[in-house]
Formats: C-alpha cells, sequence, structure tokens
C-alpha cells in the first residue's frame, strides 16, 4: 500500500548528529519492575519536553502502563527498546497502584490523552512544529485537525498513516525530517511503536520523538472517551474493553490480572529487600 502524506512543510531544521539526553527539572524517578520512570507533573513534563525542542536537545520518550509491563516481561526486543529509551512516563492507575504496593512516591500520571494538549499548547507557545504518524489512514490527520483547531497557533508539520511498507520507510523518514519538525508523535501500538523508534531514531531530526499508542484514535473521534467518573475511579481500561471487547479480551481481563500478580510480587521484594528502592 502506498503511504500517503499529508504534509505542511516548514523550514528545515539542521539534522542532529543522534539524540542526547537533558533530565527535566523532576524529582527523583520511581523505580518499578526495573524500570525508572519519570517523577513529575503533567504541566511541567509537557513544557519541559518542548523547551528541549527548542532547545534543540533531544530525547525518545515512552509510556509505561500495566499492559508495558506485562509485554516487557516476556518481549526481549521491546526491553531493548525501552533501556534506550531517554524518558519513561508513568501511565495509567496500575502503575500508582504498583508504586503504592512497592512503598515508592509517584508524580502524576504521565497518560499520554491528558498530556497532548498541554504538549499542544506549549508548541504553539514556542513556535514548535508536530508531525503525527500512525494509526489507520486519516486518523492521524483528523486527529492533527482537532489539536490544531483547539490550539490558536499550533503548527502542524504533518500527518500520515502507519501502514507503509519496508520499502516506503526510507521516503517517510526524508519526508518527517524534510517537514521540519520538532516534535514527531509515533502511534504504532505496543511494542512495533517503542522497537521502530529505537531503530530509526539516528535517522530522524525531530528533536523529541514520543510512542503514543492508540492516542489519536481518541482526538480523531474514531473511539470515543471514557467519561468522567470512569477515569476518576482509575477504570479507563474498562470503558475501553466495552467498546471493543473481543479486540481487548485479552490484554485486559487476562493481563491485568497478571500485572496485579507482578505488581504484588514486586512490591513484596521492594518491601523486604535490604536496599530500598530510591524514592
Amino acid at each position: 500500500m502506498r503511504t500517503h502524506f499529508d504534509t505542511e512543510t516548514d523550514a528545515a531544521m539542521p539534522a542532529v548528529a543522534g539524540p542526547w539526553r537533558r533530565r527535566p527539572q523532576q524529582g527523583e524517578p520511581t523505580r518499578l519492575f526495573g524500570l525508572a520512570l519519570v517523577n513529575a507533573g503533567r504541566a511541567e513534563m509537557a513544557e519541559e519536553l518542548v523547551a528541549m525542542a527548542q532547545a534543540g536537545e533531544c530525547a525518545s520518550v515512552q509510556f509505561i502502563n500495566a499492559h508495558c509491563v506485562n509485554m516487557a516481561a516476556v518481549d526481549a526486543d521491546y526491553r531493548q527498546a525501552l533501556a534506550q529509551a531517554d524518558m519513561l512516563l508513568p501511565d495509567g492507575s496500575g502503575m500508582r497502584l504498583a508504586a503504592r504496593l512497592a512503598g515508592t512516591a509517584m508524580g502524576d500520571n504521565l497518560n499520554g490523552t491528558d498530556l497532548l494538549p498541554l504538549l499542544c499548547r506549549q508548541a504553539a507557545r514556542r513556535g514548535q512544529s508536530i508531525f503525527f504518524l500512525g494509526g489507520k489512514p486519516g486518523v492521524a490527520a483528523a486527529a492533527a485537525r482537532t489539536m490544531a483547531a483547539g490550539t490558536p497557533g499550533l503548527r502542524i508539520a504533518g500527518a500520515t498513516h502507519g501502514y507503509f511498507s519496508a520499502a516506503e520507510e526510507a521516503a517517510l523518514i526524508e519526508r518527517i525530517n524534510a517537514s521540519g519538525a520538532a516534535i514527531l508523535l509515533v502511534g504504532f501500538g505496543v511494542p512495533l511503536q517503542e522497537c521502530w523508534i529505537a531503530r530509526v531514531r539516528p535517522r530522524l531530526n525531530a528533536r523529541i520523538v514520543l510512542g503514543v499508542g492508540g492516542l489519536f484514535d481518541y482526538y480523531s473521534g474514531a473511539i470515543a472517551r471514557a467519561p468522567l467518573p470512569f477515569r476518576a475511579a482509575g477504570c479507563e481500561w474498562l470503558w475501553r474493553l466495552m467498546l471493543e471487547p473481543r479486540r481487548l479480551f485479552r490484554r485486559y481481563v487476562i493481563g491485568n490480572p497478571l500485572f496485579v500478580a507482578r505488581a504484588l510480587a514486586h512490591g513484596w521484594a521492594a518491601r523486604t529487600s535490604p536496599v530500598r528502592p530510591a524514592r
């Protein structure tokens, strides 16, 4: 299938010699399941990421939720991709539960659905453009239009779906680079997006690259986000399961109890270990 590109081109940014990390202004990381998760407020995280892009500093950013923990336990390639990320952001009530069981502190729930509007607002304020990549045809473009409509001054560098062949990858990367995007959002789903980002990151000029999963589905209107009561109760996963029971049965009905078992075992080990995890 020929990949469709729908791009507004900004002035191309100079190439960077690979990503390098500057840790955001945040507390000590929350250490869970062998991962160092960013401990920060949602607004300050959005501001810091865009400030890094503006300053020419680079980072690969991934979100970690209960499903990610389950995947990392069985997928060595995914674990390696996470090890190459510069920042891991805690996503969802499952991570807060795991932190509580381990007796360690955690900052805000930095889920992408709530972080994206703040990120776009900061990008508009600082003049940094965003490229939307992933989802089914039309979804990324619709999500980009939604964010542009709700964020005056936001510069959309481009938007295209994630259905491209290996032979088309080089052209895709060239188009992203030519767009001058400061921030690239990649929505291929876990673990494909993390492994793809880790593999092609040295070829991308975008300063900040985030793996955002199915985020575009929400902001394109393809899938309705959970009502506020579900979110307040930490049960947004239940709403998603109700909408897509066949696709998400294994992830939630089997995966959630498995994650809780892992969180209990991890919490027990953390609390009984002579060396307590960093707070």
